[in-house]
């Protein structure tokens, strides 16, 4: 009994050093990022020597970063939207419509999760010149809701299937069409599953920069291109103030998701 409660206490050690490392180095970049963005020096460094706010004005009134921004925010939001829609009704028809079509469906929608994003990018990259969409929004909504939209599905499925079924059976029973049935009790049911979904999706949408990095032309530059783009001809903090500013939008809706599932669960 002795030994096996050292052996139990010996791995609750081990796993608590395990984790306490992971956890250092997936806050590390993070950590250097922001120190970076609060520096008095002209350049990159960390620690961060004093500490300033000039380098996030100095982001807000370069031209080049607020329409890399706005055209981020754009682009993230109708992203979200279209990639909403298409998971939720795409879940639905997976879910409560079984069989090999639906169920070859769902791989294909899920597919671009398990793609490296440098072949997904090389393949829409010829799919985007074929059309003549190469280098403006559209194509690159088209790719970022190949990329986002296997997140709400993924989600929504998750949902649907923990649903009861015997609900919309019921409502149907009571005169409820289907469409009111789906608007009323389905939608409903999946409210945490979807809006999971959606700040997920947005996020990557936001972020994205592999992909987007084969489709951008002059008309269409994201802000994660324009930080790329800037860090290869300049160091000085500005781009660890922008970057900063992303992590911490990143963070807020993640956050606010992870919060409100927990209410949920409660």
């Amino acid at each position: 009994m002795r030994r096996a409660g050292e052996r139990r206490r010996a791995g609750t050690i081990l796993f608590g050093v395990v984790i306490a490392v992971i956890v250092v180095f997936a806050l590390a970049p993070l950590a250097v990022a922001i120190g970076s963005s609060v520096t008095e020096t002209g350049y990159l460094t960390f620690p961060p020597q004093g500490f300033t706010l000039k380098w996030f004005a100095a982001a807000a009134d370069d031209p080049k970063f607020l329409e890399a921004l706005w055209t981020s925010l754009e682009l993230a939001a109708t992203t979200t939207v279209l990639s909403v829609v298409a998971g939720v009704l795409a879940s639905y028809a997976i879910v409560r419509r079984p069989g090999a079509v639906t169920g070859a469906l769902e791989q294909v929608l899920l597919s671009p999760i398990l793609l490296p994003g440098v072949v997904l990018g090389l393949g829409i990259l010829f799919a985007l010149s074929l059309s003549g969409w190469l280098g403006t929004f559209p194509g690159g909504l088209l790719a970022h809701v190949i990329i986002a939209s296997p997140f709400v599905t993924r989600s929504v499925l998750a949902g649907l299937r923990r649903l009861d079924p015997a609900l919309e059976e019921a409502s149907r029973s009571l005169g409820a069409g289907a469409l009111r049935t789906f608007g009323r009790i389905v939608l409903p049911s999946l409210r945490g599953a979807i809006v999971g979904g959606a700040v997920f999706a947005f996020v990557i949408s936001f972020d994205e920069a592999v992909v987007t990095l084969f489709l951008t032309g002059s008309g269409f530059t994201t802000l994660p291109i324009t930080i790329f783009t800037y860090v290869q001809y300049s160091n000085n903090p500005t781009i660890a103030a922008v970057s900063t500013v992303i992590v911490l939008v990143s963070a807020l809706l993640v956050g606010l998701v992870t919060r409100g599932g927990t209410q949920d669960e409660r």
